[in-house]
């Protein structure tokens, strides 16, 4: 999936000219390629995992539509191959603050409670990426109550 990404965000910057599609950062690759990895962690990935991974990839990341169903198709196929959180939780770590940390944190239990229930490898992912990324068992708690009741 790393590297599927890794190309698609390159064919971005080679068209940047020619759409209004602003070049993908390292950070905003990073996160997209997190909450895919969430999405895909119960390997099942339903409509409302869908949709819920759709909007955050447009409204967080500025991503179009029509280019989350590229990642997304290339992502359910390479998905598989993904070995390590460590490459994008080190570019979050270096780029982010805290509150964005919890915003991406808010956004991967969105995405693991879209189809009404947790799985516990999307749980158990979303915890290892919180640890990678240094959110504090307290907010790590509090966010996924949060985002369980809403």
């Amino acid at each position: 999936m790393i590297k599927k990404l890794k190309d698609f965000i390159s064919n971005f910057s080679e068209k940047n000219k020619e759409t209004d599609f602003q070049d993908i950062s390292n950070l905003d690759n990073a996160c997209a390629a997190l909450l895919i990895e969430i999405a895909f962690a119960d390997k099942d990935f339903d409509k409302s995992e869908q949709d819920s991974l759709k909007k955050s990839l447009m409204e967080c990341y500025k991503i179009s539509e029509e280019d989350i169903n590229e990642i997304i198709e290339d992502a359910e196929t390479t998905v598989k191959e993904s070995t390590s959180l460590y490459g994008y939780t080190r570019i979050v770590n270096d780029e982010f603050e805290y509150l964005d940390k919890l915003d991406l944190l808010r956004n991967m239990w969105k995405i693991a409670y879209a189809d009404g229930s947790l799985d516990k490898y999307e749980e158990h992912l979303i915890r290892k990426t919180s640890d990678l990324i240094h959110i504090s068992h307290s907010d790590y708690i509090k966010i996924k109550l949060e985002v369980r009741d809403d």
